[in-house]
């Protein structure tokens, strides 16, 4: 080979190195954006129903294990639904929608509690939107680490949701006082 080949061979490795690279700063720019875009989407769940996301974050802090394995049969529901309606394009959207609204309340309530737990564990208080803002970005870049966060954090934290939504709608107590006593913060 002479020189000029190789420096062209060269140059054209350099350049499908420079896109590639230019497409996993794009993808993390990407999920930067979404994981962002999304915490707004869980604000406007505590702005237009704050005390329904708090019934279902008190629901999670107090009954969790029971919030996880009822989360488990909710979720695998709706997966059948969608699956069996796949020919019936309305009730596929309807359940979809159905989904993703219980999904959505159930991640606000888990981001609470994460964030309620991470406060109370660096031995400060906070709002509830702190909780929340804090809470979804711990889970949300915790999921992203590789096979803990893929198959274990983001699981059990999305069940746990969801089942808490399950359980704070069916509890037998009354909807949540407008400023409950923590228990986290009780001062003796």
């Amino acid at each position: 080979m002479n020189a000029p080949m190789m420096v062209d061979a060269t140059l054209q490795e350099s350049q499908k190195a420079f896109y590639g690279s230019g497409f996993v700063a794009f993808a993390a720019f990407l999920g930067v954006v979404s994981i962002l875009s999304y915490l707004g989407i869980l604000y406007m769940t505590m702005v237009v129903a704050p005390n329904v996301t708090q019934r279902f974050s008190g629901a999670l802090r107090e009954r969790n294990v029971r919030s996880f394995f009822v989360g488990l049969p909710v979720t695998g529901s709706f997966l059948l639904l969608t699956a069996l309606f796949q020919q019936a394009p309305i009730l596929m959207a309807v359940t979809v929608l159905l989904g993703g609204v219980i999904s959505v309340l159930g991640l606000a309530a888990a981001s609470e509690d994460i964030g309620r737990r991470l406060h109370w564990a660096c031995g400060k208080e906070g709002t509830r939107a702190s909780h929340l803002a804090s809470g979804w970005l711990v889970f949300a870049f915790a999921s992203c680490v590789p096979v803990l966060g893929w198959f274990v954090i983001f699981p059990y934290v999305f069940f746990s949701g969801v089942g808490s939504v399950v359980v704070g709608a069916f509890s037998r107590r009354g909807p949540a006082a407008p400023d409950p006593k923590d228990i986290e913060f009780a001062k003796d």
